[in-house]
Parts: C-alpha cells; structure tokens; sequence
C-alpha cells in the first residue's frame, strides 16, 4: 500500500473523518476531541470565535503536515513493510 509523502490535503480538508478512512481510530477521537473543545471555545464570544477560527485552522495545517506519517507508522505496527520508492 503507498502512502504519500509530504502534505495530505485530505487530512486537512476532512479532519477526524480523513482519520475514520483510514482506520486510525486513536488519531480520530484524538483530532475529533481537539475540534469539539475549539468550538466550546469559540462559543464564549466574538474575540474567543476569532482564536477559535485561528487555531482551528492552526490545528488542520498541522494534520495536514502530520497525517501520512500517522498513517505510515499505523501501517507499520499492522505489520507492512517501508520500501523506499523508485
């Protein structure tokens, strides 16, 4: 199975969903959890709403940075093997 390398925009576009797909059902709650505490964030006020949109979005470039490694050590414990590409 490939497994990209660099960026995943899926992972960004679809958060914890991205994370379902994939069957990383740790990484899932974990991003799901992250996203749910940054809404009850911006639910505080109109100031709150604007860092919650910040950090939301903070927090989705990061997954988007992180998600192939996520996958590719996901795939390692299942047993695959990394075999540098041509």
């Amino acid at each position: 199975m490939a497994v990209g390398i660099g960026f995943s925009w899926p992972a960004l576009l679809l958060g914890f969903i991205w994370a379902l797909m994939k069957r990383l059902w740790g990484i899932a709650a974990f991003m799901l959890a992250v996203d749910l505490a940054l809404g009850l964030i911006g639910l505080a006020g109109v100031s709150a709403d604007l860092i919650s949109l910040a950090l939301s979005i903070v927090f989705a470039i990061y997954c988007g940075m992180r998600a192939n490694d996520w996958h590719r050590r996901d795939l390692q414990r299942r047993g695959y093997l990394v075999v540098p590409g041509p």
